[in-house]
């Protein structure tokens, strides 16, 4: 709504105006009114209206006057002089101090209305000139950057981007781009991207240190005096969360890769683009420096950790979960996901892969553990923050935080000993490569002393137990008619000679004669 703001001496001429014209179906709203010039000086000050309707006659500062005094401190405010007195002088006066009409009283309301209408349009061309006249060198400005920084192949010459750069204001000699990647702010947040733009564009130029562009997705730096060593790398790096607080952006996690220093602006493309191959490579390079060529390190498999293939990893990982050993969850999740990225995966596949990983655990854990159906449907994948995730150690720390609430519960619902729980287990993943050396390790036991404490409960060793069972789930599949082959592979054992060699211990036939006999 424009604001208006009534002045004239008669205060039931003053309240008719605000009540008796529809102001808000023509888009105004009367803030204030004033019984004099004076009053309505500090009253202009206070609201800063569109629209003022004054009197020309009133004591003290009469309306002209009043128009007067404003002009000189540069108010742009629309005016409508309100008179009883059909004076031409009057009218001449008005029109020299750039009024927008001249209202006999009474008031004609149509008369009125029409003026509004005028002046509202008038007020919006304004505005839209004024955001133009106000981006416009903006424009102007990025179109001369983005030449200077992009140029077309066929204008390369040295001299045309060396006069760019002269006309930016930026100095002849050394300099570097830096690229900013900045974590959970989206695309949409334009005002907010704006703001953090200015603020490092006003911290870098107040440093003579260069200043700042936008490269979407990117904010930009361009370096007019980089940094030469290590310690300049790491003075250079504080100043950036430093500067975008001033912007609003207090504790925004950001990745930064520098180009490279050139020789001068005129081959500052060359830095750019290899700050934008470095930031490609962000999600997976230490956190707290910049990103560059020369000490490109990425997250690498650390001396000790398993060397774990997918299938064995996600095996690995469903057993940690089903006996809750929280402690050895995280360092799990963690050389898993550092086993991913010695890969060389790039950031999406390596957020794919661990989502479908967690998603493929977790069907596993549903089907085995029914009675838990409710908690699964609340604890879904969170694909949307693993996606999120602007760091592979954001990305890890959301997966163990996540694993690690399943694990919680899953030790909750575990009742009685180790031993029984190692037999639950054996019951619900005899198919599977189980080991009583992985199982000793995640049960925080020797596997020798685990043996030994399996055989005196249960009666049998670890692996004719599991064979046991094995074969009675076999012999439950040969009745329902599955094929010889078929039955080894779904009972664990991948080599159908061996599967028969045990059927024949434990149950003194042959699978086939077995199935024939029934």
């Amino acid at each position: 709504m424009l604001k208006v703001l009534i002045v004239d001496d008669e205060p039931k001429l003053r309240e008719g105006l605000r009540t008796l014209i529809p102001w808000e179906e023509q888009g105004y709203r009367v803030v204030d009114a004033a019984a004099n010039g004076q009053e309505a000086l500090e009253k202009y000050e206070a609201h800063k209206p569109e629209l003022i309707l004054a009197d020309i006659r009133m004591p003290g500062m009469d309306g002209l006057q009043l128009i007067q005094e404003l002009r000189s401190r540069g108010a742009d405010s629309h005016m409508l002089i309100l008179s009883g007195y059909a004076d031409f002088e009057y009218a001449k006066r008005a029109i020299s101090c750039r009024v927008d009409g001249y209202l006999l009283k009474p008031v004609d309301e149509d008369e009125l209305v029409s003026y509004l209408e005028q002046i509202r349009e008038a007020i919006e061309k304004e505005r839209q000139f004024n955001q133009w006249s106000r981006e416009e060198p903006a424009r102007s400005k990025e179109a001369v950057l983005k030449e200077l920084l992009l140029p077309e192949s066929g204008s390369l010459d040295g001299g045309r981007l060396a006069s760019l750069a002269a006309s930016l204001g930026i100095p002849e000699g050394p300099c570097e781009v830096v690229l900013l990647r900045l974590g959970r702010l989206q695309a949409a947040d334009e005002e907010a991207l704006s703001r953090i733009r200015q603020a490092l564009d006003e911290g870098f130029r107040q440093q003579a240190l260069g200043i700042c562009f936008h490269f979407p997705p990117y904010l930009g730096l361009l370096l007019t005096t980089p940094p030469e060593c290590r310690e300049g790398d790491r003075e250079l790096y504080r100043m950036i969360p430093e500067f975008m607080s001033a912007g609003g952006a207090e504790g925004l996690a950001f990745s930064a890769a520098a180009g490279g220093m050139v020789s001068g602006p005129e081959e500052a493309h060359i830095s750019l683009a290899a700050a934008s191959d470095g930031l490609k490579r962000s999600f997976f390079c230490p956190q707290d420096t910049f990103i560059r060529n020369r000490s490109a390190e990425v997250w690498q498999e650390e001396e000790g950790d398993p060397v774990l293939e997918p299938d064995e990893a996600e095996h690995r990982l469903l057993l940690v979960l089903e006996t809750g050993n929280s402690a050895k969850l995280e360092p799990l999740v963690e050389a898993i996901c550092r086993r991913m990225a010695a890969e060389g995966m790039d950031e999406l596949k390596f957020k794919e892969n661990l989502i479908r990983l967690a998603g493929s655990v977790l069907i596993r854990l549903e089907s085995s553990h029914p009675d838990m159906r409710a908690f699964w449907t609340e604890h879904g994948v969170p694909v949307g923050a693993f996606y999120a995730s602007s760091h592979i150690s954001e990305l890890t720390g959301s997966a163990v935080a996540y694993f690690m609430e399943i694990s919680e519960r899953m030790r909750c619902e575990s009742r009685g000993s180790e031993i029984e729980r190692m037999s639950e287990l054996i019951e619900r993943r005899y198919n599977e490569n189980l080991k009583l050396e992985t199982l000793a390790d995640l049960f925080n036991y020797n596997s020798a002393y685990l043996g030994k404490m399996f055989k005196n409960t249960t009666g049998e060793y670890f692996n004719t137990y599991l064979d046991k069972v094995r074969i009675e789930k076999a012999k439950a599949f040969l009745d329902q008619g599955m094929k010889v082959y078929e039955v080894a592979e779904k009972v664990g054992y991948m080599n159908p000679d061996y599967f028969n060699m045990k059927f024949r211990k434990y149950v003194g036939v042959s699978p086939t004669s077995y199935r024939k006999g029934k």
